[in-house]
């Protein structure tokens, strides 16, 4: 027995060394690939996109009703730095609190600019700052809106999670304030991947009009504002192409949040669930 045993610890010496120098091995080849990689020089990344929904939801406000929207951007993006166009169309525009007209039928109503900053500060935190224009239909907004945010995001080995604060700028000053939780999981089959994504909100607004309070038009809408829920599938088509279906959530987060979202939104509803899908080319 005792001979017997000396023979199984032997063995289970034999295996755990055979395991390190493998372990060894793979660690020093995933070394030279990462080396190979960085050692390659960065080259400018463009994404074309168009999005297609059943509705529009911004910030969990509905600017749309009844009709399907088409959203093209481009994005470009080069050692940290990112420049993004990004466009509404929507296929029978309602809305009701139009400025100039009752107008209905298919229009292209905003045009969004964006250009942003990106760096890993210490591994796995990253920081950004940008700035956005949003170039908006004269029937549907007086004017256009701009603004400045920051934020951060730090990637943990099952999830990612990050917050941000948009500020604008231009007309209606306010801050409205981002926390997300994200996680990317790739799937065994055809190289797809699901995106998990969930946020939650806060507006803290400076401008009465902006936000009113249903029946305290003299109160400041500051306050928890909308969540948001969102699962995306990635299909690979090629090397370059890639379908995305996606299905989401806009939910109000109680208290004033509800009557401020259900007053602002066209279709009058403080909850909204959309589907829809991407095509994403990336050269």
């Amino acid at each position: 027995m005792r001979k017997f045993g000396v023979g199984i610890t032997g063995l289970f010496l034999v295996l755990m060394v055979i395991s390190f120098i493998m372990l060894m091995a793979a660690g020093a080849r995933a070394q030279e690939t990462k080396a190979e990689e960085e050692a390659k020089p960065e080259k400018p990344q463009f994404i074309l996109q168009t999005d297609i929904y059943n509705q529009y939801v911004f910030r969990g406000v509905a600017l749309s009703r009844g009709s399907a929207v088409f959203q093209p951007s481009l994005t470009g993006s080069y050692k940290g730095f990112t420049v993004n166009i990004w466009g509404n169309f929507d296929t029978s525009e309602k809305n009701p609190f139009a400025l100039k007209s009752d107008r209905r039928g298919p229009k292209w109503n905003e045009t969004d600019f964006t250009v942003s900053y990106s760096y890993e500060v210490i591994k796995n935190l990253t920081l950004t700052a940008g700035f956005i224009y949003y170039l908006l239909d004269s029937n549907n907004s007086a004017f256009d809106q701009q603004e400045i945010y920051g934020g951060f995001g730090y990637k943990l080995p099952w999830f990612e999670f990050g917050f941000a604060a948009y500020r604008e700028v231009g007309h209606f000053p306010g801050t409205y304030l981002q926390w997300y939780v994200t996680r990317s999981q790739e799937l065994p089959w055809y190289g797809m991947s699901l995106d998990l994504w969930a946020s939650w909100s806060a507006e803290l607004s400076n401008d009465k009009a902006a936000f009113p309070v249903p029946n305290n038009p003299n109160k400041f809408y500051q306050s928890l504002h909308a969540g948001h829920l969102m699962a995306t599938l990635n299909i690979p088509v090629g090397k370059y192409v890639k379908l995305a279906p996606r299905v989401m959530w806009w939910y109000a987060l109680g208290g004033d949040s509800t009557g401020v979202i259900s007053g602002l939104s066209w279709d009058r509803k403080h909850n909204h669930v959309l589907g829809g899908a991407s095509i994403i080319v990336t050269f």
